[in-house]
């Protein structure tokens, strides 16, 4: 697992890999200087860990959306007021913040979400139930989804 946070907040979270290569290889160019003891870092490290541990965590904190655009951040803020243990389609975020046939740009905002778990993406789905994508695969949106007890068929 690995975090990146500047002054303005949380940058990125990569989630955790079998191997630290892996997490340091996505975690290229997100970074200009690796600061070991900050106590930040050290907090969302430790909500994370709680989270996959099976833990209920609140993730309101600050978080740094620099490169972002408008649209991401309605799709983003739509998907991080769905509850916990419960998803919604792709379809459903696109009427919601408005766009009612920008489905297909719900999904491409949704691949660029740097803050995975905290920006809860994996709750999203396709229209008739099926898992759709995840940036690191369907088997890790499976498991965060077990995580918070929604039941896959």
């Amino acid at each position: 697992m690995g975090v990146v946070a500047s002054e303005k907040g949380l940058h990125m979270v990569v989630l955790p890999y079998d191997s630290i290569k892996n997490v340091k290889k996505e975690l290229e160019g997100h970074y200009i200087e690796l600061i070991r003891n900050d106590d930040s870092l050290k907090d969302i490290s430790l909500r994370i860990i709680e989270y996959f541990s099976g833990k209920e965590v609140d993730f309101n904190i600050k978080m740094d959306f620099d490169g972002s655009t408008d649209f991401e951040l309605k799709v983003w803020d739509a998907v991080m007021g769905i509850p916990r243990g419960e998803v919604r389609s792709y379809e459903w975020i696109s009427k919601h913040i408005g766009f009612p046939k920008k489905v297909r740009a719900v999904g491409q905002a949704l691949s660029r979400n740097r803050l995975p778990v905290v920006i809860p993406c994996h709750r999203v789905v396709k229209k008739y139930g099926d898992i759709g994508g995840f940036s690191r695969g369907v088997n890790m949106k499976r498991l965060l989804l077990k995580l918070e007890g929604y039941l896959i068929c």
